[in-house]
């Protein structure tokens, strides 16, 4: 009896949490975190790659945290003008206390503007923090892409948050 006894409770107790585990990341499977570094997880298994197909709606490209390729949004005072943003998290000390985001925003067809405002947004669309990127260098050999890296102070927590992104 004992024999059967054990496995049973284990086998339902890890069923109550898998069914758990669904209910909260359900209603929002590819935007929730650790479904997302799940995903970029098995996207790199060649014979996975039915399994990890992206969602054409999720904020991110690529998302193996902490690095994060947003996808890229039009810009709307720019006719034809297109911003993508990369972020990394970097702790600034061993404790894991204070950190800071670094990010690469590449702008295309925009070469009139040199100073775009970036919000970094939950999953309700309101505002976790914003920065200002203005310090853009041209890349080489494209006349029409600029690119500015730089970081911003925020905590782990808020850069945990952000499910999307605007730019103005």
């Amino acid at each position: 009896m004992h024999r059967l006894l054990i496995p049973l409770l284990f086998g339902l107790i890890c069923s109550i949490c898998g069914f758990a585990a669904g209910i909260w990341f359900g209603s929002q499977p590819n935007s929730a975190q650790p479904t997302g570094s799940l995903l970029s997880l098995v996207a790199k298994l060649p014979w996975a790659s039915s399994i990890a197909k992206t969602d054409d709606n999720s904020p991110f490209e690529l998302y193996n945290y902490p690095t994060i390729k947003w996808r890229p949004k039009p810009l709307a005072d720019a006719p034809g003008g297109i911003a993508q943003l990369w972020t990394t998290y970097e702790w600034e000390d061993k404790e894991h206390r204070s950190g800071k985001m670094s990010y690469r925003l590449t702008v295309f067809k925009a070469p009139d503007k040199h100073l775009f405002e970036v919000q970094l947004l939950d999953n309700n669309g309101f505002k976790i923090t914003q920065f200002n990127a203005a310090d853009f260098h041209q890349i080489p050999g494209a006349s029409d892409i600029m690119e500015a890296r730089d970081s911003h102070p925020c905590t782990e927590e808020q850069y945990k948050r952000a499910s999307d992104y605007s730019i103005k």
